[in-house]
């Protein structure tokens, strides 16, 4: 049985196909449920304990003996979890300040635009008559020609009239 120990180790170490599947078959069963206790969930544990394998293997990692490697195991997979959390706390914490950014943002973005229609509109107001006629019009999008035949004035009178109502808009502009 020993000796079993050692070779299992020294293939481990040499990085035998066969003590890879013997590691899988003796240990992943127990090191998911280990790191589960920390988890709550079994996927990242599976995750976690299968990229203890990888590393291991990548990495070449060599044991002295059979308490090492299992403590290194254990250890790993309890450092491994204690890592997983610790990230999915950082996650939800960067989640809740981008959330909670994102909603002051649009709501200064909302009160932003509403200042600014309500001076606009406040500017409009203070324009005569047919020049406020005229500038609402060209608001809702309609061209001088439209403008003229809806006011019953030349096409030119309505492109005149709005040049200057652009002229009256500039000089409310610094009173907004």
């Amino acid at each position: 049985m020993n000796e079993e120990k050692s070779s299992f180790i020294k293939g481990i170490n040499e990085q035998h196909p066969t003590a890879y599947h013997q590691l899988y078959n003796e240990y992943y069963k127990a090191l998911v449920l280990y790191a589960i206790n920390f988890l709550s969930s079994q996927q990242a544990a599976e995750d976690i304990v299968q990229d203890l394998f990888a590393t291991m293997w990548e990495k070449k990692m060599r044991f002295l003996s059979l308490p090492s490697f299992r403590t290194y195991l254990y250890n790993s997979i309890r450092n491994a979890s204690l890592n997983y959390l610790k990230h999915q706390n950082v996650e939800s914490l960067y989640l809740e300040r981008l959330a909670s950014t994102y909603r002051e943002i649009t709501e200064e973005e909302d009160t932003n635009e509403e200042e600014v229609y309500r001076l606009l509109f406040r500017a409009i107001d203070k324009l005569p008559t047919r020049c406020r006629e005229i500038f609402l019009l060209h608001m809702d999008g309609k061209k001088n020609e439209e403008i003229a035949t809806a006011l019953g004035i030349s096409i030119e009178k309505s492109y005149t009239i709005y040049q200057r109502t652009d002229g009256h808009m500039l000089l409310l502009a610094p009173l907004m």
